[in-house]
């Protein structure tokens, strides 16, 4: 940390200066599309509440994120309520929400499902989102038609009128460090280009570099082999870069295709509550995602008016993990190479119906192929198919409430599985959701849905070893989750308080057949994954926010969000057991933020974090362990100066922010600590 105090210095002088630079005012030509379309309300300057097609919704606003000038995924989700996040034995992110299990929730890229994979996840540290307009997290089933594996929740990152804020050219990115301890930096720009075809044409491009020798160590962590502080064996070297191209013509008509990828060579810190942990580097992991996306734009047919949308997306990507014998990392005993491929495919018509109704017509399918190498044994090979075609229908019962629903049928099989015999029979599924939507007056509504839908296993889940830690299980079934959630939303109708939203939901969600992993018996001891249990989770969740005068900038502002929930789970497989805990989910999280202004139009911010507590299965004993709740304390300081409406550089961004300022120890999972105390500086042009 010492080696960031000089910066930070000079960053707060730049904070504090009564430069002649003026503090920024809101640009009243910006608008955000996706907030718009689904009738966003704000909750902070970040983030704001809205409700899907009877399901509740959050959008976030990357671009004001403190977490990175150039954030990934996962930091992004970090600062998002009731989205859990944690960084799992093989160092991967993974995500939960409402108690799900990180393949239960779908992300998806300008529409394109990225999730449908050889793991039917997608590790959300490794995921850019430079350059993103939005994010929008939906918690429950909103939609059928995006594509199959969605039951636990969608996380879209959308660029959606990114293009509409270029004019003759902007410029953006940013120096610092991230909430990891990185050094980041990052440069962005584009343009709009003569009209072609009628129409308009926009590029945009961007670049960001990361690197990190280790974070820092919390207090009371066990590390015996931390040097400096640092926790072992967590570097990280990184570089991602995008670009994207739209044209955009009359009547909606549109084609855009965006390409972005990473290449990165990270450690995986070791586990420490266990004899024998993972000791593992990825000497490099690659990716490539690319997104088409086309719109026939509206066009009159005998029955009314229709749309057409097409959207392609190619996910490629190379890994290698090698094991080695000891805490030093120098000596290998083991590798594993991947290498993947999935095309995804989706067409979606769209028509109008009477009364001011639409049926949605989508039809989507993915093809994934990976190529395992696990020396001395040959490449083996994997291939996986899915495909969901669904219809849904809005109906405006009147001009205040409307109701949604639809059916979709579903369907996976694995043609190749690595030599393995017998392979996976195919399944298929029939799944369903209605919603309503009901808006009281312009600044309350109420809104509620039920859906079913099932997830097929992932051909890792099926097949893979994990260079020996698993003993494979081609005889998974499907997951089927039954979720029930009602919610209000309010918007400045709270009483005096000038400017107040508030989102509140209750929600059930009852998955069978959960897929969870196992410790065989001696002499063995190794995991496997079997069809078991019923997990039950049932909550509440709350966002709030409040500002105390007209001008956000210059007000202070409360926000916060709590989510309370109570999880079941039950072993199916034998008579009498009784429910056990949730492992590595808490059953309560929260956190409230308080932003003050100050003198030269800085801002101060000030949060804290809970993490209630949560419990884990020791691989050694077989034992639950028990993780205590605790609150991490943030602040920041922060500056944002408008140079010009126009120009390629229209402002300046700075941030001077300690994360984890009492140096808790706060763990993702048994032996695997967040980071500690961590001093960061960030300077950005947007």
């Amino acid at each position: 940390m010492r080696h960031l105090i000089r910066p930070a210095i000079v960053l707060a002088g730049l904070l504090l200066s009564g430069s002649r630079i003026g503090a920024q005012s809101p640009d009243s030509s910006r608008t955000d599309s996706v907030a718009q379309k689904l009738k966003a309300v704000s909750v902070s300057e970040t983030r704001a509440a809205t409700v899907a097609g009877g399901a509740s919704a959050v959008v976030i606003k990357p671009e004001l994120l403190r977490a990175s000038p150039a954030p990934l995924l996962e930091e992004a989700l970090r600062e998002s309520p009731f989205v859990h996040v944690r960084q799992n034995s093989r160092g991967e992110m993974e995500l939960s929400i409402r108690g799900s299990d990180s393949r239960q929730a779908a992300v998806l890229l300008d529409g394109v499902p990225i999730t449908l994979g050889f793991d039917h996840r997608t590790d959300p540290s490794l995921v850019p989102i430079t350059g993103a307009q939005s994010l929008v997290i939906v918690r429950g089933l909103s939609s059928l038609l995006n594509g199959p594996n969605t039951l636990g929740g969608t996380i879209e990152v959308s660029h959606e009128n990114a293009f509409g804020q270029l004019g003759t050219g902007r410029i953006w990115g940013g120096v610092g460090v991230d909430e990891n301890s990185a050094y980041v930096a990052s440069l962005g720009g584009g343009r709009e280009m003569e009209r072609a075809l009628g129409g308009r044409f926009s590029l945009r491009a961007g670049v960001a570099h990361r690197k990190r020798d280790g974070f820092s160590l919390p207090d009371d962590a066990p590390d015996p082999t931390a040097v400096n502080g640092l926790r072992t064996n967590s570097d990280l070297r990184e570089t991602d870069a995008f670009s994207s191209a739209r044209w955009s013509g009359a009547m909606g008509r549109s084609l855009g295709l965006t390409v972005s990828g990473f290449n990165a060579e990270r450690g995986v810190p070791p586990e420490e509550h266990i004899a024998a942990p993972r000791l593992w580097r990825y000497p490099f992991h690659s990716r490539v995602l690319a997104a088409l996306s086309a719109n026939a734009g509206s066009f009159r047919t005998p029955f009314g008016y229709g749309t057409l949308e097409f959207g392609g997306g190619y996910n490629t990507g190379r890994l290698k993990i090698q094991s080695y014998s000891d805490r030093t990392y120098q000596s290998v005993t083991g590798e594993e190479r991947g290498n993947e491929r999935t095309w995804t495919s989706r067409a979606l018509f769209s028509h109008s119906l009477p009364r001011s109704a639409r049926i949605k017509t989508a039809v989507t399918m993915a093809n994934v192929s990976y190529a395992e190498t696990l020396p001395p044994a040959a490449v083996a090979d994997y291939q996986q198919r899915l495909w969901s075609a669904g219809t849904e229908i809005d109906l405006p019962l009147t001009a205040r409430t409307t109701i949604a629903g639809g059916l979709v049928y579903d369907q996976a099989a694995t043609p190749r599985t690595g030599g393995r015999t017998p392979g996976q029979e195919s399944f298929n599924h029939v799944g369903w959701r209605g919603g309503v939507t009901h808006e009281v007056n312009e600044d309350f509504r109420v809104h509620a849905s039920a859906s079913q839908r099932a997830r097929f296993p992932s051909l890792r889940e099926l097949y893979s070893g994990a260079l020996n830690r698993f003993l494979a299980n081609p005889d998974l079934k499907p997951e089927t989750l039954l979720g029930f959630e009602a919610g209000v939303t309010a918007d400045r109708s709270l009483g005096p308080i000038p400017d107040a939203t508030l989102q509140l939901n209750a929600f059930h969600h009852a998955l069978e057949d959960a897929v969870v992993r196992i410790t065989l018996p001696p002499p063995d001891r190794r995991f496997q994954r079997v069809n078991r249990d019923r997990l039950v989770s049932t909550g509440t969740e709350i966002l709030a926010g409040v500002a105390f005068g007209i001008d956000r900038d210059r007000s202070v502002t409360i926000t916060g969000d709590a989510l309370l929930q109570r999880i079941s789970i039950t072993d199916r497989t034998a008579a009498g057991q009784p429910s056990r805990h949730a492992e590595n989910n808490p059953e309560s999280r929260g956190m409230i933020e308080l932003g003050v202004p100050l003198p030269s139009r800085v801002r101060a911010f000030a949060n804290a974090r809970y993490t209630g507590t949560q419990y884990c299965l020791n691989a050694d004993t077989g034992a639950d362990m028990t993780l205590a709740a605790k609150t991490e304390a943030n602040v920041a300081l922060e500056r944002r100066m408008s140079i010009s409406r126009r120009g390629a550089v229209r402002g300046l961004r700075a941030l001077l922010a300690l994360d984890n300022a009492g140096n808790s120890a706060i763990y993702d999972q048994c032996g695997l600590p967040q980071p500690g105390r961590t001093l960061r500086a960030m300077l950005s042009i947007q």
